[in-house]
């Protein structure tokens, strides 16, 4: 017996020159040729970034370095007033967003301290809940001596908030 292959079809217009088969992959290769080049750039402007962090970057325009932001110190005073104990009372310790909390704290309460503030605003908040035995609840925030914000909540398990928005010192 003769082993036969089999003849190639005969050339014409409508088909291609030999060559690989034209897939789905091959299309997306040859019409995603610039995604290597995006990537490259990205890993390039990552890296630069990265650089100039670390190692502190050029020194930029004359007196760049010069520049101070405005910060400044606050003496600042929570208080909260009604009868008995307050279930939860939590109020704002750094002037960003770190809290504290006090359960059944004592009537009345308060809580004097320092804080810095700046380059960006401070918030100073206070907030508690009336027990059920009490008709009223009161809070007042304090900076620097001067009252800020004060309110009052009538009736029982009430809830009272206190804030006040502080900016830095620009002296």
């Amino acid at each position: 017996m003769k082993d036969t292959k089999p003849s190639p079809a005969p050339r014409t217009l409508d088909r291609p020159s030999a060559g690989p088969p034209v897939t789905a992959a091959r299309r997306w290769a040859t019409r995603s040729w610039w995604l290597p080049w995006v990537l490259a750039a990205a890993v390039i402007a990552v890296t630069a970034v990265m650089i100039v962090q670390f190692t502190g970057g050029p020194s930029g325009p004359a007196g760049w370095n010069d520049v101070h932001l405005p910060t400044s110190r606050h003496h600042v005073t929570y208080e909260v007033t009604g009868q008995g104990r307050s279930p939860e009372l939590k109020y704002v310790i750094d002037g960003i967003n770190g809290t504290e909390t006090v359960n059944n704290a004592d009537l009345p309460w308060h809580k004097d301290f320092d804080l810095q503030v700046g380059p960006g605003l401070g918030v100073v908040q206070v907030m508690a809940t009336n027990n059920g035995d009490a008709d009223t609840i009161s809070c007042a925030v304090s900076v620097d001596g001067n009252v800020v914000h004060k309110a009052t909540a009538k009736g029982q398990w009430a809830s009272v908030a206190c804030s006040s928005v502080i900016r830095p010192n620009t002296n």
